[in-house]
């Protein structure tokens, strides 16, 4: 059963991210249209996915403030470690020590966390991934923007929450979860058809990842190392041991533990690109923490299954 499940969660990951690696690496499909893909999971698939997600979750589940408190908990403490060690340790200035600071704790709840939470926690797992999407676009990623921008703080971050909170991506889940808690029923051929595209998220998202990564060089070096251990071990350990310290059980500490353990999101090299800052590393760091989790979320697997 549980050889099983390992094989139901990184089966996906690996099949989807190699022929999107392979695709990318011997030209079959140029790495340059890595981009559609990725806006099609970001921008559509994935929001109506979480919508859906959202939708069909219990109101308790949803206003349960345990359950965000330790993804919270994860989230924030992964980004202030990183961030911290940036600036003392490998004397980054405040744009380049921000985007460690992401590189290190922004979890692939996109692209991996679909197939790992449907295989070892059920649908009703990907509460998780509204609940952290929700927490990390409205509440961090606008405070790194505004810190690796500079310039007027409080336009910059009334900016960035704006901006953030009108993407599908939040906006969706949100609307999903008040329609959740306020008991209203969507019609079944409504969210059969959302459905549709809801449901090709995941493979897309991994095609994208493999085709993202076929690009991209490592330069292992410390830091790189560093970011990758608070990111793949660090933030699942504070998600547990918060969860387990506010009483969370069942498939909210499971669902929430997983968010944890997820590789680094891809979105960070996209960020330090358009704001050219942590380019090289960042990347570097996507690829490693991917490699690693294949170990890290196997081991995470054997916890959530026989443990939790």
């Amino acid at each position: 059963m549980l050889t099983q499940t390992i094989m139901a969660a990184l089966g996906p990951i690996i099949v989807g991210g190699a022929v999107g690696w392979l695709s990318g690496k011997y030209g079959f499909i140029k790495r340059d249209y890595s981009q559609a893909f990725a806006d099609f999971v970001v921008k559509i698939a994935l929001p109506i996915a979480l919508f859906l997600a959202a939708l069909s979750s219990s109101p308790s589940s949803i206003l349960n403030a345990d359950y965000a408190l330790a993804m919270a908990a994860g989230l924030v403490l992964a980004y202030v470690v990183a961030y911290v060690v940036g600036k003392v340790v490998y004397k980054h200035n405040r744009a380049d020590a921000t985007m460690q600071a992401l590189s290190a704790s922004f979890p692939d709840m996109a692209y991996c966390g679909p197939p790992i939470l449907l295989a070892t926690v059920g649908s009703s797992g990907l509460i998780a991934m509204v609940i952290g999407n929700l927490i990390y676009t409205v509440i961090i990623l606008p405070i790194a923007l505004m810190m690796i921008g500079g310039g007027n703080k409080g336009q910059s971050a009334w900016k960035s929450f704006g901006k953030s909170v009108s993407q599908p991506l939040v906006f969706l889940p949100i609307l999903g979860a008040v329609l959740a808690v306020a008991g209203v029923e969507v019609p079944d051929v409504v969210k059969n058809s959302l459905n549709e595209l809801g449901k090709t998220a995941g493979g897309v998202a991994l095609f994208f990842l493999g085709l993202f990564l076929s690009g991209i060089k490592m330069n292992v070096r410390s830091e790189i190392v560093f970011n990758v251990i608070v990111k793949n071990i660090l933030q699942g350990a504070v998600i547990l041991g918060v969860g387990l310290a506010l009483g969370l059980e069942g498939m909210l500490l499971k669902s929430a533990f997983i968010i944890g353990i997820l590789p680094t999101a891809t979105a960070t090299p996209a960020l330090a690109v358009a704001n050219d800052v942590y380019k090289d590393e960042s990347a570097s760091t996507v690829l490693l923490s991917t490699l690693v989790s294949l170990v890290t979320m196997t081991l995470g697997i054997v916890v959530v299954s026989e443990w939790l």
